[in-house]
């Protein structure tokens, strides 16, 4: 067989395509069912923390709104509420909570780990990202038919 004949030859081009290209799609399809997997995870968190500092900002302290008509956190309450609101909404995924209070703020952080599916192949079985929630006092109506 000449070498002109051989180089014209087009026999397994489809082969040889498909074994450079199929690695290519399960990496796109990998890093795109992960991303949004992984993206699903943090809103997740992301939503428990800010509902958590949201519920924790209703911790107002009626005393002193009654005698200066100004509306500030119970700092004794709120945080407790936080913790206990980010325990029961987190689904297990929100670790390290902490909140940061201030009379006129509430901030609620965390550290969520979000977990991989395609990337364990490579080595990569989680991401830990940090979360957070920030909240001012409100005060009104808390309870249905107020």
């Amino acid at each position: 067989m000449s070498l002109k004949r051989f180089l014209a030859d087009r026999r397994g081009q489809y082969l040889v395509q498909f074994v450079i290209m199929f690695p290519m799609l399960l990496l796109t399809v990998g890093i795109v069912f992960d991303g949004g997997l992984m993206y699903w995870q943090y809103r997740r968190a992301h939503v428990a923390v800010n509902a958590a500092a949201q519920a924790a900002s209703h911790c107002v302290d009626i005393d002193h709104f009654r005698d200066t008509n100004e509306v500030i956190l119970n700092q004794a309450e709120a945080g407790g509420v936080a913790q206990e609101y980010v325990a029961l909404n987190g689904g297990g995924q929100v670790q390290g909570v902490s909140v940061d209070l201030s009379p006129y703020w509430l901030r609620v952080t965390g550290r969520a780990t979000m977990h991989t599916l395609f990337l364990r192949l490579v080595g990569i079985s989680s991401f830990s990202v940090e979360v957070e929630g920030l909240a001012y006092p409100a005060y009104g109506i808390a309870v249905e038919g107020e």
